[in-house]
């Protein structure tokens, strides 16, 4: 493995030396791994799991992983140009996140289906709920485990006025701006109600979006959309029954239909892995690293910029 030497530099006159040492290994670039199977066709494998970000968030910026999105893109490029691959499966475990986040993975999955030719499955593994399953929306087919939610079909914008404590502590605001809404969903006051107009316009037409592109994917009646629309959770039965899923079953089942309608009888499973990380079968995930301090860490800037989330937050 490549390794940074040591540099060293003497300034002749201040006599100064300076020594340049890195903090970590250089990222490797992601690299084929066969986890089961055989034959010439492969079927690839990616992963969506985790709080939905467009960047590294609480402690995976010390992580060696790219985030998530740069991560799947490499991911969907080595399956691109590989002429054996001749599906795609896509393991699911995530809350959602960033509605920008989560459209970009929905519109790169869309995008790899279409250009490659191939089917893609979607795989819910314990969750896929609002951006987790707006990207599931762009599979061919979507299987849920027996015991996973889906749904959480909405957009939700946080904000934490603390104006009043704020008070408590004797702090005062004394913010200067141009305009009237130049300090627009500041957490140190009160909303106006031309602002909460704005966020509401805002978030109705993200959540038709979603609607859209459920409608479009899916094909469900107007009862089961008005239904699906109001942000419940169901269990995989219940998300069959309202045909927002296709079959209740495990990750194996999710794998035979693909090469069902892959048409292939035998495939080779194959992941893509950074020397070193752990893939010896089928459930060797890329899970994000701390998820519990990433979620935190998304919901604490929310107290900071208007942000709308495609995530379960109950």
């Amino acid at each position: 493995m490549k390794r940074w030497g040591l540099l060293l530099g003497l300034l002749l006159l201040g006599g100064c030396a300076f020594v340049k040492v890195p903090l970590s290994e250089p990222m490797g670039s992601a690299r084929e791994q066969v986890v089961e199977g055989s034959g010439r066709a492969k079927l690839a494998m990616v992963d969506i799991s985790g709080l939905i970000s467009l960047a590294p968030v609480g402690l995976e910026r010390f992580s060696k992983e790219p985030p998530l999105i740069p991560r799947l893109k490499e991911e969907l490029r080595l399956a691109l140009k590989d002429p054996a691959v001749v599906g795609l499966l896509v393991r699911i475990d995530s809350g959602g996140g960033s509605v920008t986040a989560s459209d970009i993975l929905y519109h790169e999955l869309k995008r790899f289906g279409e250009q490659k030719g191939v089917p893609v499955v979607a795989c819910v593994m314990d969750k896929a709920l609002s951006g987790g399953y707006y990207a599931a929306l762009a599979a061919d087919a979507i299987v849920a485990h027996p015991t996973a939610l889906v749904g959480g079909v909405g957009v939700i914008t946080f904000k934490f006025n603390i104006a009043g404590l704020l008070d408590k502590w004797g702090v005062e605001d004394e913010t200067v701006k141009s305009g009237p809404l130049k300090d627009f969903w500041s957490p140190l006051r009160p909303s106006e109600p031309e602002e909460i107009a704005l966020m509401q316009g805002i978030t109705d037409r993200f959540h038709q979006r979603f609607l859209s592109l459920i409608e479009e994917n899916r094909k469900l009646s107007p009862c089961s959309l008005k239904q699906l629309g109001r942000g419940g959770v169901f269990d995989a039965t219940g998300a069959k029954g309202l045909r927002i899923i296709d079959e209740v079953g495990y990750l194996e089942d999710a794998l035979a239909l693909l090469r069902t309608l892959a048409g292939v009888d035998e495939a080779r499973v194959v992941i893509y892995r950074r020397p070193g990380a752990y893939a010896e079968n089928i459930y060797a995930a890329v899970a994000p690293f701390a998820q519990a301090a990433a979620l935190l860490d998304g919901l604490a800037g929310e107290a900071l910029l208007p942000s709308y989330r495609y995530q379960y937050a109950p």
